[in-house]
């Protein structure tokens, strides 16, 4: 969810992160009547140094459509060298179709995959969400009989409906038993790795794009950090956790299955205790999985994040380990971001130390 710049530093063998945001890697509200926009993406390190192209990343693009009978726009994946194209999605709501783009070792960009827009696009905000890679925790990811071909796969999500048809469905076998497993997006005919840079520009006036996040994480609009209760419900919405009774149960961004916590007693506010974060950063080390956990500002704003990394309780969800994560994140009961009157734009929320 929401951050720009991770400061971190390890204590011991727990992470401590220091970010205004809820766990993007990079963040960005862009300028108002934005129609094109452009970002780097370093690839992330793993806690035993390993890149994570592979692993489930998400790329985050809001917009405003005001006019659905004109509005065109694509965004996607270039190399940041050669400025080529590697794939990307074009939105026709004109014509309430998408398409999906790759650009072949010699020649003009193909066309890959196409689909009718369920619904049509709405006049008001919309999200794409770009994912690529495999999903960290699956266990086909490890299993050397099965080498999925992670560096080959990626997808589009946009307004929540997947624009995917042709799913991949992992076969497992146990003795004489053959079951289906996790369904995949199929292999694409281009390598994601090599794209570095995600653009997006709108090709028929009608849209205009207003916020862009990548990262390991999830994010929400920023109208949203006003509205606890609303943030959680969107990041469910976009959720396998929320789509696991539809045909395709493994086809959302797997990583939105971690959410904001809101006030038990006011779920306008965000809870200043936030166990179910997604750390910038594989989940696995050595093929064991640890918990990331942030204090929250009650904006929805993250800080102090820690995890349980090499055995420790930073994380605990009960006891006495618990209570010492509530107390450390008392201090944050209050918003990062306060509206001052004079300058007209919100200020950061000094905490003492």
């Amino acid at each position: 969810m929401k951050s720009t710049v991770w400061t971190c530093f390890f204590v011991v063998s727990a992470l401590v992160c220091l970010t205004d945001g809820f766990g993007c890697q990079y963040e960005r509200d862009l300028d108002s009547g934005t129609t094109e926009t452009q970002f780097r993406i370093r690839p992330q390190m793993s806690r035993d140094n390993k890149f994570l192209w592979i692993t489930n990343m998400n790329m985050f693009l809001f917009g405003s459509i005001d006019n659905p009978q004109n509005t065109k726009f694509e965004a996607g994946f270039y190399n940041d060298e050669t400025d080529e194209l590697v794939y990307k999605v074009i939105i026709d709501c004109q014509n309430s179709a998408w398409k999906t783009m790759y650009q072949p070792k010699r020649g003009n960009p193909k066309r890959w995959r196409s689909g009718t827009i369920d619904g049509g696009c709405p006049t008001g905000e919309f999200d794409l969400i770009a994912t690529i890679g495999c999903l960290d925790y699956q266990d086909d990811l490890h299993d050397p009989s099965y080498p999925l071909p992670c560096a080959r796969m990626a997808y589009f999500v946009f307004n929540g409906q997947v624009l995917e048809h042709d799913l991949q469905q992992v076969e497992r076998g146990w003795g004489i038993h053959t079951v289906l497993g996790s369904m995949y997006a199929e292999e694409l005919p281009v390598y994601i790795r090599t794209a570095k840079t995600f653009k997006a520009r709108v090709m028929r006036e009608g849209t205009t794009f207003n916020q862009e996040a990548y990262g390991k994480c999830v994010e929400f609009p920023t109208s949203l950090h006003e509205n606890c209760e609303a943030a959680r419900e969107y990041v469910l919405s976009r959720s396998e956790y929320l789509n696991s009774a539809v045909s395709v149960p493994s086809m959302a961004p797997m990583s939105m299955l971690y959410q904001p916590r809101c006030n038990a007693d006011n779920p306008l506010i965000f809870q200043t205790e936030q166990p179910s974060v997604v750390p910038d950063g594989s989940s696995f080390v050595n093929g064991q999985g640890f918990d990331t956990c942030c204090c929250s500002y009650t904006d929805g704003f993250l800080a102090d994040c820690r995890n349980n990394l090499g055995g420790d309780i930073n994380c605990a969800y009960r006891g006495t380990a618990y209570e010492d994560f509530k107390g450390r994140c008392t201090k944050y009961n209050l918003p990062m971001r306060v509206f001052d009157a004079d300058t007209g734009r919100y200020e950061m929320h000094p905490i003492e130390a």
